[in-house]
């Protein structure tokens, strides 16, 4: 089916308006509702949280018009992406103000109760050897970037209608996962920074990648669900039908990010049961949510 020339195409082959798309009217609902958290619980900095909020938001808006094609194109297509990062690293302060509970030690007790010493022996698996420590650091670093190949496989490789539907509930489950984290803060079994070198081990990949995270993830309280689990798992299930010859390698990839959630000390193993939860759940939910956000009026 081949592109048309001012946007998307729908499934029996029309041409779509330059109306937003569902995934497009997604980041915009989630962005304005954090905009207005964000302006009526006022945590600390939240001006310039909520000018960055207002900025991409109005972004968002203006390349919802923009044509499918070029370079303009790709810019509209991966717009979200920069939603979906900015929109993390905005988080802590507003979910901390939001949901003053946190739930580590309900969490931690999940684990030991119904898991024994799985955490534990997950943790110190093969007896954490310097260069293994560092691998699993660079897979767990590696996680946006599974997503992030599927859908880039989904814009070059298939058509907007089909492309439409990945990149709708790739969102989906990023924003359902930002849900958690207000509704269960949690900043998972961290080992106190100064302790990290001694208790983690790892070679200097290790240490390079833990001094990247310290910077890049201010939001500490994501721990439940794991959206390393959830987002790696459904970048797999997405990219099934059609890339099926990639699966295993995306599949091994996913793997390799789970286990490093839980082996660095960043999830508890509940997180990671709860985030595999979450798959089915966005996979179901994400073709009503689609529905409903193309019924909505434009604005």
């Amino acid at each position: 089916m081949a592109r048309p020339p001012g946007g998307f195409a729908d499934l029996d082959g029309t041409a779509l308006d330059m109306s937003p798309r569902p995934s497009e009217r997604l980041t915009l609902t989630v962005l304005a509702i954090l905009l207005c958290l964000d302006c009526l619980a006022r945590p600390g900095g939240w001006g310039p949280s909520a000018l960055t909020l207002a900025s991409m938001l109005l972004a968002q808006a203006l390349l919802t018009g923009a044509p499918g094609k070029g370079a303009l194109g790709v810019l509209r297509d991966f717009a979200p992406v920069v939603a979906v990062l900015g929109t993390f690293l905005l988080l802590q302060p507003l979910v901390a103000a939001v949901n003053p509970l946190r739930f580590d030690a309900l969490l931690a007790q999940a684990d030991a109760r119904w898991l024994g010493d799985l955490a534990l022996r997950w943790r110190g698996a093969f007896g954490r050897p310097s260069a293994f420590t560092d691998l699993v650091y660079l897979a767990y670093a590696s996680f946006y970037f599974l997503p992030l190949t599927v859908a880039i496989l989904a814009r070059v490789r298939l058509d907007a209608a089909r492309f439409e539907p990945m990149a709708f509930t790739l969102l989906l489950g990023f924003y359902l996962s930002f849900l958690g984290y207000f509704l269960c803060p949690a900043e998972g079994p961290r080992i106190p920074q100064v302790l990290e070198a001694t208790q983690l081990g790892g070679g200097p990949l290790a240490a390079g990648v833990r001094a990247f995270l310290h910077h890049a993830e201010r939001t500490t309280l994501d721990a439940f669900p794991s959206g390393h689990t959830q987002l790696s798992l459904l970048a797999v299930v997405l990219a099934a039908r059609p890339f099926p010859r990639l699966v295993p390698l995306l599949a091994l990839w996913a793997l390799a990010i789970i286990f490093a959630a839980v082996y660095i000390s960043a999830h508890y193993v509940v997180d990671v049961l709860a985030g595999a939860v979450l798959v089915p759940l966005t996979w179901l939910l994400a073709p009503h949510a689609s529905r409903l956000m193309g019924r909505l009026p434009d604005s």
